[in-house]
């Protein structure tokens, strides 16, 4: 069997302090029993199954929902969040029934009543409070101190666990800079290796421009040679004026191959020496 002892107030004597005890086997849908007590006088009530079901079916609620409202009149604790609820108790002069009601948003709400009777031994009984309530009060020291001790020993890991995140911390740091330091070498590393790379491809493009224009120069010196070799022969291969009955005493020398990238300035009276051209040279001599 379950029960519980807890101080109420009474709307209808508001001076008087009341102690309200219910004791349940299974749940309050299943039934209960109270006992009320002032100090000196006791009543005694009880409440079965059937009863509690009735009164949900007056309320218009399910049965479920009745139980819940049924434990916070009577046992005590939080309601629905956000919602403004509170409880009140309703006792007449003669103490025969004791009703326990709800205020929620304005409204005042019935949930159940109980009808009560003179204990036959209320000394008996407000001991029987007096000894559930303290032994109440030692359950609750002695949770207290778990809690207590619960709450040191989350406190003492929680500074654990900020050491130890502090020292995570620190390793990141330390492994972020030395990472960036590897990472900034790496890259210098690539950049003077790209350098390197892109020095050597300039390198190679201006030695094969060197080598097409010395090409072109070997091909073009080459050409010119020959051609200008060529004109010089034709030039020499004129019939002199001794062969056409001139005089002898005049005889024209053998023209000369001339190497003009040696001497280029021997072109110049060369090309004078026969200033008619060919046809000069082809002219016949005059006859006496």
């Amino acid at each position: 069997m379950s029960g519980t002892v807890r101080q109420i107030q009474v709307v209808s004597d508001p001076r008087t302090p009341y102690f309200l005890q219910v004791d349940w086997i299974k749940d309050l849908g299943a039934g209960f029993t109270l006992a009320l007590s002032d100090g000196s006088l006791a009543w005694i009530g009880e409440v079965s199954e059937e009863e509690v079901t009735k009164e949900a079916k007056a309320t218009g609620v399910l049965r479920e929902k009745y139980v819940e409202d049924l434990c916070q009149a009577l046992i005590g604790g939080e309601d629905g969040v956000g919602q403004e609820v509170e409880y009140s108790f309703h006792l007449p002069q003669n103490h025969s029934r004791l009703s326990y009601m709800k205020t929620y948003k304005g409204n005042l709400v019935t949930v159940g009543s109980a009808e009560l009777q003179p204990a036959p031994e209320p000394f008996e009984l407000n001991r029987e409070l007096i000894s559930q309530a303290l032994e109440r009060g030692t359950d609750l020291e002695s949770q207290n101190h778990e809690l207590l001790d619960e709450n040191q020993r989350l406190k003492q890991e929680q500074r654990r666990l900020l050491t130890e995140l502090e020292r995570h911390v620190q390793y990141k740091d330390s492994m972020e800079r030395e990472m960036y330091s590897r990472f900034v070498m790496v890259l210098n590393e690539k950049k003077a290796r790209i350098r390197r790379l892109q020095d050597t491809v300039k390198h190679l493009r201006q030695m094969k421009d060197q080598i097409s224009r010395e090409e072109g120069y070997e091909d073009f010196r080459e050409n010119f040679h020959t051609a200008a070799s060529q004109l010089c022969v034709g030039v020499g291969d004129v019939p002199s004026a001794t062969a056409e009955g001139g005089d002898t005493s005049q005889r024209e020398e053998p023209p000369q191959t001339i190497d003009l990238f040696q001497a280029p300035t021997i072109l110049i009276p060369v090309l004078e020496a026969h200033p008619g051209g060919t046809d000069d040279c082809k002219r016949e001599p005059e006859k006496e």
